[in-house]
């Protein structure tokens, strides 16, 4: 087995480190920068390629302030001609993982699961991380239809997860 060792430098907002984030976290920050602004950039991925380069490749730091982060890229779209969007660019961390079939398999019953779920994501937010990616929700569906296989309760909790995690996230 191949091993690359990461070059990017960890970012950090407060308390909370980062070193998981990638190209497509900076690409949703870009495009969620010209929605706002109400216009079209056409090439995000070549703007957010090129920030990712200069941090693996460039940065001399260990650890780069969130602001600092957001700063430059404001910085960097104020010279290439887009200051509207540099204006729109709102800060936001990298999106943090729930693993919720590891959470299901720790509280089965749907209350103590939704409870749980809150709570941790209200302990998130109170540390200031907003961005969220949800992962194993067939799983867990699965564990609170307590069902081993697909079937109309396991795909009724599928469903009341998803709106659960919808109204969640406005």
């Amino acid at each position: 087995m191949i091993s690359f060792k990461n070059k990017r430098p960890l970012l950090q907002n407060g308390y909370c480190v980062f070193s998981d984030y990638d190209l497509s976290w900076l690409v949703n920050v870009l495009q969620e920068a010209a929605t706002e602004a109400g216009t079209t950039l056409p090439f995000k991925e070549e703007i957010a390629a090129g920030i990712l380069m200069y941090l693996e490749n460039n940065c001399p730091l260990h650890a780069v302030p969130l602001d600092y982060l957001f700063e430059r890229m404001r910085n960097l779209l104020n010279q290439i001609g887009l200051p509207l969007i540099a204006a729109h660019l709102r800060k936001q961390t990298p999106p943090i993982d729930i693993e919720l079939d590891t959470l299901a398999a720790e509280a089965p019953l749907p209350l103590f699961f939704y409870t749980e779920l809150r709570r941790r994501m209200d302990n998130l937010r109170d540390k200031g991380l907003t961005n969220y990616h949800f992962s194993g929700k067939t799983r867990c569906s699965f564990a609170l239809g307590d069902r081993r296989r697909a079937c109309p309760t396991q795909r009724q909790a599928l469903a009341e997860l998803n709106a659960y995690l919808l109204q969640t996230q406005e």
